[in-house]
């Protein structure tokens, strides 16, 4: 009797105390008002930044970008890589009050919105939709999931400095924490397999073989 409970404690309860948490796990949490401010700051950005680059004369865009600039290595493992470094900025934001979270939507908003404006007045919109969406659906809701978690944590860190919560992060939240960053992880993966894979084959479709340069 002694060996089977030791075996119960030994192997099933830390998959028990795993299952427990999973019950009481409510991910919801993470994107209410963190989500929509979140989002806020990158459309607001991303407007911002394709309503200044769209008033300047095309011209001028073109002339200060160098022609022997560097284009960025269009493969799988350097998308990826990028784009992690960026889901960790936005996540950053948990230790630093949230403000590396705002400050990566706000930039990569900005960076969106003024690369809409430059490659709109080059090509139409549903070659820009076929380039952006297939891939960028998925990647900027882990983004957007990764800002949203990073302004909540700090608002926890508040509400239990001043009383209103009896912890800065319970158990429950920790393991939803976890859960959550492997899910963003897998979907940055995703996303730049998509981008890589996917995408360019989408937009030919849409906009004929010479919608992407050689």
């Amino acid at each position: 009797m002694s060996d089977r409970v030791a075996t119960d404690n030994s192997g099933r309860a830390p998959l028990g105390r795993v299952s427990a948490l999973h019950r009481q796990a409510s991910y919801g949490r993470w994107f209410r008002w963190h989500l929509a401010a979140a989002l806020a700051v990158f459309f607001f950005s991303a407007f911002a930044g394709f309503a200044i680059v769209g008033s300047l004369p095309i011209e001028d865009l073109m002339s200060a970008i160098p022609n022997d600039s560097p284009l960025p290595e269009f493969t799988f493992p350097a998308i990826m890589f990028n784009n992690l470094r960026a889901l960790l900025l936005m996540f950053l934001g948990a230790v630093t009050g949230g403000l590396l979270s705002l400050f990566g939507l706000f930039v990569n908003g900005a960076l969106v919105g003024g690369v809409v404006a430059i490659v709109g007045t080059q090509t139409s919109a549903a070659v820009i939709l076929a380039a952006l969406a297939p891939h960028g659906v998925i990647e900027l809701s882990a983004f957007f999931m990764a800002a949203a978690v990073g302004l909540r944590i700090p608002h926890r860190l508040a509400r239990y400095l001043t009383g209103y919560d009896e912890t800065p992060l319970t158990r429950v939240e920790a393991f939803e924490l976890v859960v959550l960053g492997v899910v963003m992880v897998v979907m940055i993966v995703v996303a730049a397999w998509i981008e890589v894979n996917v995408t360019p084959d989408v937009v030919r479709w849409v906009g004929g073989p010479d919608a992407l340069p050689n």
